[in-house]
């Protein structure tokens, strides 16, 4: 079947198809396969990554990663889905981030993060979840956290939680959920965001997906534009984030080989991306999308259209890009 013509997967997990049965088991409050998926990922700290992240978003709904814990609770694998679903449940709340519940729940998550560090130092998932707890901490005036060792940004950046984002690094340093939460702790501050992903970029070489970091931040400031009825219709075809884009679908995506392409943790980056190509009609989406497949994500065919129908708008714009690839 060829890419024009699959039906597409609006799931999570998108192609990594290890992860589909652990949904069904989690809905039964079981872990087994939570335990023996993690196992299994051994040291790819960027699938772990991933992996632990899309499991706790189903998890944390459950009871099955409280029993695990209660179980083992001092296997690593078990420490870190415990602070990982902890963590998630915090921004479950949907409480204002001065909340006193909001402020405890982030204190128990972040002892379940250095637990979980304790058990497996050289794993990087655990401090990415301080990285997301950070945005708790962003207003000075509601500080709990005393012990992630705050610091001042290089070349006049904000003050956030650089050594966290750079004890992440170390272990993994194209771990794009690292560059997530760093952005979205200046999202919570209010000021900071686009000025860290233009210097992220700075130092991004061939086949960085640093390259990648200013079109999250562009996609964010779009949203929220458009959330304040704000003008947008000429947002993407400035120059200015035209280049942006050429440089992630020129100095990023044409460099990863066909593996790389395949793996399950790049699909959101890959979905931005053509819908940037798209938006700022640089063009060369056609290989984007091929990359896709047929696992489309939300974020950014839902979450940054007023449009209903994404579906549509992604089928349509998949047909037009292999349709230019097609003919050059």
């Amino acid at each position: 079947m060829s890419t024009r013509d699959m039906p597409l997967i609006d799931h999570a997990a998108g192609r990594d198809e290890a992860l589909y049965p652990v949904f069904e088991e989690l809905k039964l409050g079981r872990y087994r396969l939570v335990r023996e998926v993690l196992a299994a990922t051994g040291h790819d700290w960027q699938l772990r990554t991933f992996r632990s992240q899309v499991i706790a978003l189903y998890a944390a709904r459950t009871p099955a990663i409280d029993y695990w814990y209660r179980e083992e609770p001092h296997t690593a694998d078990a420490l870190l889905m415990w602070a990982r679903v902890l963590t998630q449940r915090v921004f479950a709340l949907q409480l204002p981030h001065s909340d006193p519940a909001v402020l405890a729940a982030a204190e128990q998550a972040r002892h379940a993060c250095h637990a979980a560090i304790r058990a497996c130092p050289k794993c990087p998932a655990a401090r990415v979840c301080l990285l997301a707890l950070a945005q708790f901490d962003a207003d000075p005036r509601y500080r709990q956290n005393q012990h992630d060792h705050w610091a001042p940004g290089a070349d006049n950046l904000l003050e956030g939680p650089w050594p966290l984002f750079w004890a992440v690094r170390q272990r993994d340093p194209e771990n794009r959920e690292a560059y997530q939460r760093l952005l979205q702790f200046f999202y919570a501050r209010g000021e900071g965001a686009h000025n860290v992903a233009l210097w992220l970029a700075t130092s991004a070489g061939e086949c960085s997906n640093l390259h990648m970091v200013p079109l999250h931040a562009f996609a964010e400031d779009y949203r929220q534009r458009r959330r304040r009825g704000a003008s947008d219709f000429t947002y993407w075809t400035s120059q200015h984030i035209r280049r942006y884009v050429q440089r992630a679908r020129d100095h990023w995506f044409a460099y990863l080989d066909e593996d790389t392409r395949a793996s399950p943790v790049l699909s959101m980056d890959f979905n931005l991306l053509a819908w940037t190509i798209g938006k700022s009609g640089v063009g060369g989406a056609g290989p984007v999308f091929e990359a896709i497949g047929p696992y489309a994500t939300a974020t950014p065919w839902q979450t940054l259209e007023s449009r209903s129908n994404w579906v549509q708008d992604f089928l349509k714009a998949r047909h037009s890009a292999l349709a230019e690839h097609v003919r050059y």
